[in-house]
């Protein structure tokens, strides 16, 4: 919201410079982002009467204009020719500046006749968009007077952002308020004094409400006799500086009061009208009208509509048409001041794709309470402007809701904001605003306004005190807490997760839980929850899997030329249920490029083993004991014969493994890629308690080195853990150093070779004791496995 600073002084005088006016509204919570001069590069323009207007000599489209500016007399060289002899007009001569020019006027010489400065358009001194013609000042302008001065175009603008809970910033005498809160100061309140004439509104114009719901009011004021043209120009100047077109007076008042007051009107040429009627209505399915912006519109039942007996005239609370449009032949003027229900105006602007100053008004909610004194206020500046007379009355359908009375507890309010409030400083904060507010018995009861949409319960209210007395008057103290600090349980494992994927040698990404069709069909998932309103059409539904996430995200590592991405992601996954949305958490890798840190002199990419290498080290620092690998997933994203299935004991804990090749060349991702995604779930219960020590061992271990064969098919990792639950606890490590196939090894056969080391916590075990354990690990892996003791 633009405002300009010298209205805004009208209706709350102060002395306030713009910037001290921007800080006060600051800290109220309007922040003003910026402070615009829109008139700074106007300078030296004078006011001047023209003597004489001729033709050039050498051009008939040019002509010469001899003008006075009190002191002198200038002859210039004028491209137009709307101004006559005793016409006041503005001058900028050599050295002026003027806005629409970034270099200052000197004299030049055109078509061999020397021009002494030029005569300005509405849009070079930056009062309007119009450049058709020479500005014609009002004739008992005084002549060789400073232009800007005269005008009043010395001023600042406020450039307010303003929240959607608070749409009475949305005019003048909202922010008006603000500043009469920050700086204790009485608002004016806009004259609307009317001289009606003996005609009746109701003699010249019916309205009918057919939905009282979508438009609880209906206001009408009908003026007669106006005569189109230019508003006055200080009027023009400021609609331009607020960032709206001036066009004629009678629509200039109703955008003037618009700002002014913040309730949106709209004029209707009374004789567009059949019978004088306006019949307020939904629109039929399929109904079609044409806007002022000259777009043809297919409406539906939902849509709101202003009509006559016969047609439709506007959109209610968006457009009007050109049907009734006030132009310059118009002469009598049925002048709409209505309230519509909020969410309709959403519905129908958003649809359409149609937002304009009225629609932001009314879809915020418009005052309720506004339209009687808008009404007035615009009927008595078009009659003003236009000459027009206001016949007697309004047509009024409907009324305003009741106020909200909402109590306030002082200590409550204390409570909150920390400090010791009585009532009469809860009274006084609300009287700064404007806002009636009486105490009774230990509350104080607030009478909430039409104006403030945001005012509904208690807090609301608190809030409002604090910011009257000031956010800075509330000290900073540390709450007290019943128990001690801390994380829970989830948080703490999803911060250990993170702490191992980074040990392993990872790094994290955050991508959103939207994916697309093709990423459902990339995991294999059919069944997903769709996304009711998308921030990307193409991403409609919930992710089911972190992978391709993590995927697109190698995807942009590899267009940069980045030449190792090792990434992961914790987040959670969804999943439809009977009950809503299944909701789980999981922690997915993703790495392509160079294995890191390369071999000294061999450089290689990733593989199957280094996604198992970063899962040992994850499932290493999380404590995670008794994991196995056991088949391939069948899911299409995993290579057949490089990947495998991650069980804790019996349950299935996620997979890991190598992307497959044609899933890859599908994404651009040359080479192998290897991923993993784990059930966080599975994993929680079995994380050991963090932090966890132990001491170094004291004792020394009895290490044995055992080979057996087996079938081609056996996992190395049943072997490993088999040899583990023979050992009564005793196998400190476990680990494969040798895969063997050929001869002397049978077809069909591999041999496996382990390194085991045998370790008690309270004594030196003897060759005996391990030589026993040796035994029975043996008999467990040929009772299990088939398994054949490779001896020496």
């Amino acid at each position: 919201m633009k405002v300009v600073v010298g209205w805004l002084k009208e209706l709350c005088p102060t002395d306030l410079s713009a910037e001290s006016m921007a800080e006060a509204l600051t800290s109220l919570g309007a922040e003003v982002e910026e402070i615009l001069r829109p008139w700074d590069g106007l300078e030296g323009v004078v006011t001047a009467k023209v003597l004489e207007v001729s033709d050039h000599p050498s051009s008939d489209k040019l002509c010469l204009a001899r003008v006075s500016f009190g002191s002198g007399e200038r002859e210039l060289v004028v491209g137009v020719r709307n101004m006559q002899a005793g016409d006041v007009v503005p001058l900028a001569g050599p050295g002026a500046r003027v806005p629409a020019l970034p270099e200052p006027l000197s004299a030049r010489e055109i078509r061999g006749v020397t021009s002494e400065g030029m005569l300005c358009s509405p849009r070079e001194i930056g009062i309007s968009a119009d450049h058709g013609g020479i500005l014609i000042l009002p004739p008992d302008t005084t002549v060789g007077v400073d232009f800007k001065q005269h005008f009043g175009l010395d001023d600042a603008v406020l450039d307010i952002a303003v929240t959607p809970n608070r749409p009475d910033l949305m005019s003048v005498i909202g922010v008006a308020r603000e500043v009469g809160a920050a700086t204790g100061t009485k608002i004016r309140a806009p004259v609307a004094e009317l001289d009606e004439a003996d005609e009746k509104a109701e003699s010249a114009a019916t309205v009918e409400v057919r939905d009282p719901e979508r438009c609880p009011r209906y206001l009408a004021r009908v003026i007669r006799g106006v005569m189109a043209g230019p508003s006055p120009l200080l009027v023009q100047a400021r609609l331009t500086a607020s960032g709206m077109r001036p066009v004629l007076n009678v629509v200039d008042a109703t955008n003037y009061v618009m700002l002014e007051l913040g309730q949106p009107m709209h004029p209707f040429d009374l004789a567009g009208l059949a019978g004088g009627a306006v019949v307020v209505r939904r629109a039929e399915q399929g109904e079609r009208m044409t806007t002022l912006d000259d777009v043809d519109r297919e409406l539906t039942v939902d849509d709101l509509l202003i009509a006559d007996r016969e047609k439709a005239v506007g959109i209610a609370g968006v457009m009007g048409s050109a049907i009734a449009e006030v132009g310059d032949a118009t002469r009598d003027v049925l002048l709409e001041s209505a309230n519509f229900e909020r969410v309709g105006i959403l519905r129908t602007a958003r649809r359409l794709g149609l937002q304009t100053e009225a629609s932001m008004r009314f879809e915020r909610g418009a005052d309720p309470e506004a339209p009687p004194a808008a009404a007035d206020r615009a009927a008595m500046l078009i009659a003003e402007w236009s000459g027009g007379t206001v016949l007697h009355g309004a047509i009024d359908v409907g009324e305003a809701p009741p106020r909200r009375r909402v109590d306030v507890r002082p200590e409550r309010a204390s409570a909150l904001l920390g400090q010791d409030l009585s009532a009469g400083d809860v009274e006084d904060a609300f009287t700064l605003l404007g806002i009636p507010a009486v105490r009774r018995d230990w509350n104080v009861e607030v009478e909430v306004p039409g104006y403030r949409v945001d005012l509904e319960r208690e807090i609301d209210l608190v809030e409002e005190v604090a910011r009257v007395r000031g956010y800075e008057r509330i000290e900073a103290t540390v709450p007290g807490i019943r128990q001690a600090g801390g994380l829970p349980d989830t948080y703490r494992l999803r911060r250990r997760i993170r702490e191992a994927a980074v040990r392993a040698g990872l790094r994290e990404v955050k991508s959103l839980s939207f994916v697309s069709q093709a990423d459902l069909r990339l995991v294999g998932d059919h069944e997903a929850v769709r996304v009711a309103n998308p921030l990307r059409a193409e991403e409609g539904f919930l992710r089911t899997s972190l992978l391709p996430g993590l995927l697109h995200a190698l995807q942009v590592n590899e267009r940069y030329g980045v030449r190792a991405a090792h990434l992961f992601e914790v987040g959670r996954v969804f999943f439809p249920a009977d009950a809503g949305v299944e909701e789980r958490e999981r922690v997915g890798f993703a790495m392509h490029g160079q294995a890191v840190p390369p071999t000294p002199g061999e450089r290689r990419d990733v593989d199957f083993f280094d996604a198992k290498g970063a899962l040992e080290s994850l499932l290493h620092s999380l404590g995670v004991e008794g994991w196995s690998l056991g088949s391939s997933p069948s899911r299409r994203l995993f290579h057949p014969g490089r990947s495998a299935s991650v069980y804790l004991g019996d349950e299935l804990a996620g997979e890991v493994g190598e992307l497959h090749p044609r899933v890859a060349e599908d994404l651009d991702l040359p080479g192998r890629v290897a991923i993993a995604e784990l059930d966080v779930a599975v994993l929680a219960p079995r994380a050991a308690p963090w932090p966890s020590f132990r001491d170094i061992p004291q004792l020394p271990p009895a290490r044995r080195d055992l080979a057996f064969t087996v079938d081609a098919n056996v996992p190395a990792g049943e072997l490993r853990q088999a040899i583990v639950d023979a050992s009564a606890g005793l196998a400190e490590t476990v680990e494969l150093f040798d895969v063997f196939t050929g001869g002397p090894i049978p077809e069909g056969k591999k041999s496996l070779a382990f390194s085991v080391d045998f370790r008690a916590p309270d004594r030196t075990l003897t060759n005996e004791e391990a030589d026993e354990l040796v035994v029975r690990i043996v008999e467990r892996l040929r009772a299990d496995f088939g398994a054949q003791h490779r001896a020496g």
